[in-house]
């Protein structure tokens, strides 16, 4: 299966962006995405902000599979006006899963490479079926190695795994504290783990015994709910006094990821965190995202576009060395930008270097830089291969 570390697209509800009550969340999420140049998109006609609930697991580049979304918790007078309607949501028309007849919500769908986690709670929303023929089910369809089943917490009644337990890799699992929960459930949850085999990592975690006004949970201290893309992560912070502990010890586990910290209080409180808000996948090159047919850019094509458009004059030869120092920030294979955000300062430092070299004797003023810079960036955006403007509001 495609990992949180392989992907490289995020896909939100457009809700997210709509309701005021999130404005100023989404702007501290979309300022990250901006600045580090990540792709995301939105799905339209949805009900609420859990995308990670009704949207399909990524099996591999170009497999999908989608459960059944049917949840007993949005069946209540007070919440089914938010239950997402699977036919009536719209990312694009070449995602075609595989429908697979199990009621499962992407949050209670924790995986790894080869193994996958749920909680108990599977067996109730399925309950014409037994836990053998669930597991079987899912390995054969999914092609996967392990299915597991751990309790559910007593007091989360969307029975989500994904606020609980999270893959490192196939063998190291983090696990968030569960040291206040009753000695009988512990006993339950120390015997299920025990069962899997695996690396168990304490991680941790902080309750918050506090409502919304519709009487649900918050999952303030739920910092295992953290959102990875890649080597990103976007990590939440809940202004309690365990946010620093928790930030650093994610820190340690992640080595090599770039975490960005995001006070997420204001969708916490509705019961949910960051991983719960997006649908992450990986694209590939020539993949159909939302409308845009992805190309490899071409030089000459790229060339035309930009000079065709440039303001004031700048010579072929300039262009050309200020499109090498852009290619030098640029991998084509997957068209993500490798190194820091900064690229126009990237591309300053590479020319200063030719002059100083004297392989280019050139000065190119700052401005006409910047210009040529743009509009590289507009011709790789309009073949697809720069942010991924899915929709366009």
């Amino acid at each position: 299966m495609i990992t949180d570390k392989e992907t490289n697209f995020i896909y939100f509800s457009s809700l997210i962006k709509e309701k005021q009550q999130y404005t100023p969340f989404w702007k501290k999420i979309q300022k990250v995405l901006t600045k580090k140049r990540i792709g995301y998109g939105f799905i339209r006609n949805t009900r609420d902000i859990w995308c990670r609930d009704y949207m399909p697991i990524q099996i591999d580049t170009d497999k999908f599979v989608q459960f059944n979304f049917f949840p007993d918790y949005c069946l209540t007078p007070q919440h089914i006006s938010k239950l997402t309607i699977q036919d009536e949501i719209w990312v694009n028309d070449k995602i075609t899963p595989i429908h697979i007849n199990l009621v499962i919500d992407g949050g209670n769908f924790v995986k790894s490479t080869s193994n996958v986690i749920l909680t108990e709670k599977v067996l109730k929303e399925n309950p014409k079926l037994n836990k053998e023929a669930i597991c079987d089910t899912l390995k054969k369809k999914i092609d996967i190695d392990n299915v597991f089943l751990i309790p559910q917490l007593p007091y989360d009644i969307t029975g989500h795994a994904d606020g609980m337990v999270r893959f490192i890799n196939d063998t190291d699992l983090l696990v968030a504290n569960y040291s206040n929960e009753s000695k009988s459930w512990r006993v339950k949850m120390d015997k299920a783990l025990e069962k899997t085999g695996l690396n168990i990592i304490p991680y941790p975690s902080q309750t918050v015994n506090e409502k919304n006004k519709d009487g649900d949970y918050s999952a303030r201290g739920t910092y295992i709910n953290f959102l990875q893309l890649g080597n990103y992560i976007f990590f939440p912070l809940f202004s309690l006094d365990t946010d620093d502990y928790a930030l650093e010890e994610t820190k340690k586990l992640y080595p090599h990821c770039r975490i960005f910290p995001i006070n997420s209080n204001e969708i916490a409180i509705n019961g949910g965190v960051l991983n719960c808000i997006a649908w992450n996948i990986k694209v590939i090159e020539n993949n159909f995202i939302g409308g845009i047919t992805q190309k490899t850019p071409d030089r000459l094509e790229q060339e035309i576009f930009v000079l065709s458009r440039l303001n004031s004059y700048l010579s072929t030869a300039d262009y050309l060395l200020i499109a090498k120092g852009f290619e030098l920030v640029w991998e084509r294979s997957t068209g993500l930008i490798m190194g820091d955000e900064n690229i126009k300062s990237k591309i300053y430092r590479y020319l200063e270097e030719q002059q100083a070299s004297q392989n280019y004797p050139n000065h190119i003023p700052q401005h006409y830089v910047e210009q040529t810079v743009d509009l590289i960036f507009a011709y790789m955006n309009s073949i697809g291969q720069w942010e991924f403007p899915i929709y366009k509001s």
